[in-house]
């Protein structure tokens, strides 16, 4: 959706743009003409620089913050850069062996997706997130249940792409070890293949069933089922890496920090915008003013989901300041973002193979 204005942007305009971008993203400090005729990039005097500074706050691109005679990118001027003017690094071998690394070693899926959240904030150094919608979209390849407690017994998933999940469900019927067994046979006999959306679906019809009015241990069955499936399968949302705000002097500031961490905390709103965002292909960057979530706390987001093509499983992604390193962060997600696709691809094969 480029508008007349962006693209009468001269490249002698673009160059100052970017280069006020990356100096400003680099140094925090807002940029003045003079630090850019110093940059030794421009054959332009302090005053024509001037000149094209005022053109680019004009347009929307730049801002001037009142106390200071430097300007800053606003919310549209970093989505020019990054739509326009952005080169992508590449990553480093290292930074691509530690991914595969962290991926491939991790067997549960939980633990790959946590993981793959503090190593995003580590390699980043802004605060890493992995979101999983919810696992209703999850099919079974069998389900076991072992006893752990009275009343408390945990129930072993593993998904047809390998990923295996536990949830401890609270029940009120008394279970013996065979009773147990036999649940997890029937259960992974009928449903194996189906999502445990549909396997609770079907566990529900069958309640209403003639046979399952007068057999008591199918009646226990498709109870202890139904809470399996219903377990708090909530969407997982990890979090790492809150403190590497702490750093960034954006947020040197008690109440600007206060908010940022409760912004964090604000799961749910986090949550909606993640969730837009999974309709989406390709990476995803969000800045600021582009959504609520970003614009009150003044984030970005970059993002992409992951799973296979044809069923998404969830979201990769950076939070930070709006002045964070996108050329840097944007590869960091995505090629995180195709690791976990690969993998949970792999697995699935492992398995029809």
């Amino acid at each position: 959706m480029a508008n007349r204005q962006e693209l009468d942007l001269d490249p002698r305009a673009r160059e100052v743009l970017r280069e006020i971008i990356l100096q400003y993203i680099d140094s925090g400090e807002p940029i003045g003409s003079r630090t850019l005729s110093k940059c030794g990039k421009f054959q332009l005097s302090p005053a024509s620089l001037r000149n094209v500074m005022a053109d680019l706050e004009e347009l929307g691109f730049l801002a001037q913050p009142h106390t200071s005679a430097g300007r800053i990118p606003t919310d549209r001027g970093y989505r020019f850069f990054i739509n326009n003017l952005m080169k992508s690094r590449a990553l480093t071998p290292r930074e691509r062996e530690v991914i595969d690394d962290e991926v491939g070693v991790a067997s549960e899926i939980d633990e790959v997706l946590h993981h793959a959240s503090s190593l995003l904030s580590k390699l980043s150094d802004q605060v890493g997130l992995v979101f999983m919608p919810t696992l209703l979209q999850f099919a079974i390849r069998s389900m076991d249940f072992i006893a752990v407690a009275d009343g408390k017994i945990m129930c072993v998933i593993v998904g047809t792409n390998g990923v295996v999940v536990n949830k401890v469900i609270e029940t009120k019927f008394l279970f013996t070890r065979d009773e147990l067994e036999k649940t997890g046979r029937y259960i992974t006999t009928e449903f194996a293949g189906l999502t445990l959306d549909r396997v609770r679906r079907r566990l529900i019809r069958l309640t209403e069933e003639e046979r399952a009015q007068h057999d008591a241990l199918l009646q226990k069955t498709i109870s202890l089922g139904i809470d399996a499936v219903n377990a708090p399968f909530e969407h997982e949302l990890y979090v790492e890496g809150a403190t590497s705000i702490l750093n960034k002097p954006e947020y040197s500031d008690a109440a600007s920090l206060r908010k940022i961490f409760l912004a964090l905390q604000e799961k749910e709103k986090l949550v909606d915008l993640l969730e837009l965002c999974l309709r989406e292909e390709g990476l995803q960057i969000l800045v600021g003013s582009e959504s609520d979530f970003t614009q009150v706390h003044n984030f970005s987001i970059v993002a992409r989901r992951y799973g296979s093509g044809t069923a998404p499983l969830g979201m990769v992604g950076i939070i930070g300041p709006m002045r964070m390193e996108y050329a840097r962060m944007a590869p960091l997600v995505d090629y995180l973002s195709r690791a976990l696709s690969r993998k949970i691809e792999e697995e699935e094969h492992h398995d029809h193979g």
